[in-house]
């Protein structure tokens, strides 16, 4: 057997090779950390804070910045779900290395008989120990279920596109066509955990170790890549129809996206155009293409984010900054309607409202005003007991001044 100072040559050699494809490892996850902390979000957030920081309670300044901060909350989930697998992912390569070097020194010891130090200080040069990292989860906030209300008169439009390859409805439980065909069952509730991630971040490749890290956090690096290949072996067969070789999703790069060359149709996407096309009328001053877009919003909204996984809390942020979007929606639709003198359906945009937001002060005082407009006070003293009931139960408050002065004006 050829040595080097008692230590195996075969030894030597695949310790220079364990230690190369480590080394290139962690090279590749510290330039994603490096990338990742310089993201352009936190400059932006830093100023919100600020802002909200010294505004005067109250004031349209510090729910503006609130409101942006709710905008920027699905993004800063992304980019901490991503920090938080580079920085694991560092953590597993150093076990790893730590275990091949351990294999390689029982290997070694039992082939010369001795422990060998050499190859113990060779591959251990610059090893440090590693410190236990507490994972810290936040407390997932519960929010009021939706109130059931029956309004007419509000087309549902959140039906798939017949002409889209994949279709996925993602506002409310999650529904899936392949080539207009329904999925009707998910074999793999791991292959649906991946695709959601997916859907809701379409426009931009997702790293395979933000995969692995967000679902199987407490494997090794082989065990959680050999379960994702497994999982995305599944999530093909399950999105498996479209004929051709198509296939749905595309690995390049160490990284997974959705297909671009096939037609998607996803109610998530459409909800935010419409949305998008709602704030471009608005600034036009042009309220009928205002109420039309939110229309389509509105329609769209089947119920809340995957409102039927229970397993999963990644899309928490999304999901209630998609809810706060729709009530936004449908505030805005209500107002455009009152103003408009369209009482009835202002009323039906504000029954909506309240059964997304049942503390929305705002949305009980146009109620009460719809309700003036009508001469029927009882309603108006109705209402205000349903607002007053509502901010009790929910927030432990009174109405605002605001509120309570309307009430008494108005009866």
């Amino acid at each position: 057997m050829v040595t080097n100072g008692g230590v195996p040559l075969a030894a030597q050699h695949a310790g220079h090779n364990a230690s190369a494809q480590a080394r290139t490892a962690l090279s590749e996850a510290l330039t994603e950390l490096r990338r990742l902390t310089q993201d352009p979000h936190f400059d932006g957030s830093e100023r919100a804070l600020a802002d909200l920081g010294v505004a005067p309670i109250g004031s349209g300044f510090g729910v503006d910045a609130v409101r942006k901060l709710r905008q920027w909350s699905a993004e800063y989930q992304r980019v901490a779900i991503e920090l938080d697998a580079a920085a694991r992912y560092c953590r597993l390569v150093e076990r790893e290395i730590n275990q091949r070097v351990d294999a390689l020194l029982e290997t070694a010891s039992a082939r010369t008989g001795r422990r060998t130090g050499t190859l113990r200080d060779f591959l251990r040069r610059g090893r440090a120990a590693s410190r236990p990292v507490t994972r810290r989860t936040e407390p997932v906030t519960s929010e009021p279920e939706p109130i059931s209300v029956s309004v007419s008169g509000i087309p549902v439009t959140g039906h798939p596109a017949p002409e889209a390859d994949i279709a996925a409805s993602a506002l409310g439980p999650l529904e899936v066509h392949v080539a207009g065909r329904r999925v009707p069952r998910w074999n793999s509730l791991k292959a649906r955990a991946v695709f959601q991630y997916l859907l809701v971040h379409q426009d931009r490749p997702t790293r395979r170790d933000v995969l692995m890290a967000l679902q199987w956090p407490e494997h090794s690096h082989n065990s959680a890549r050999n379960n994702l290949n497994v999982t995305l072996y599944s999530l093909r067969n399950t999105l498996d129809g479209l004929g051709h070789g198509a296939q749905p999703i595309l690995y390049c790069d160490g990284c997974y996206s959705l297909n671009p060359d096939l037609t998607w149709w996803i109610d998530r996407t459409e909800f935010l155009s419409a949305v998008d096309e709602a704030g471009r009328a608005r600034r036009a001053d042009r309220p009928e293409q205002v109420i039309a877009a939110h229309r389509k919003a509105i329609g769209l909204y089947r119920g809340p984010l995957f409102e039927d996984d229970v397993v999963s809390d990644w899309y928490l942020p999304e999901q209630r900054r998609l809810k706060d979007l729709y009530g936004r929606a449908l505030e805005e639709a209500a107002e455009l309607h009152f103003k408009l003198g369209e009482l009835s359906e202002a009323l039906q945009f504000g029954q909506l409202a309240i059964g997304n937001d049942p503390c929305s002060e705002a949305i009980h005082r146009l109620l009460m005003r719809c309700y003036a407009s009508q001469h029927q006070q009882q309603l108006v003293s109705r209402q205000y007991r349903v607002c007053v009931a509502a901010l009790r139960d929910e927030l432990g408050v009174s109405p605002s001044a605001e509120t309570t002065q309307l009430y008494r004006a108005l009866i």
